[in-house]
């Protein structure tokens, strides 16, 4: 998949984002770890390289699932990682 400039910076994202709300879990019921693991491989597999997660979605799970999703291929994707500003 073509991937285009962030604004001016050097970092390239693809058209299409990965989001990963759904996989905190805290607000989604009967999705498993496993399928989202599945779903974000497929995705890097169609040429999505651009994941968008939080701390907040499923207080920090989302960013695991991402991690062992896509372990072997961190050098080739970007993740758009929202911090928050607060405590659990």
């Amino acid at each position: 998949m073509e991937t285009k400039p962030l604004g001016t910076s050097e970092v390239h994202i693809t058209p299409i984002i990965m989001g990963t709300w759904q996989a905190g879990k805290s607000m989604w019921v009967g999705i498993e770890d496993a399928e989202t693991i599945k779903g974000l491989q497929a995705g890097f597999e169609a040429g999505i390289t651009t994941v968008d997660t939080a701390e907040v979605y499923g207080k920090g799970h989302s960013e695991k699932i991402v991690g062992k999703a896509l372990a072997e291929v961190r050098d080739q994707v970007v993740l758009d990682d929202n911090p928050v500003m607060w405590n659990f």
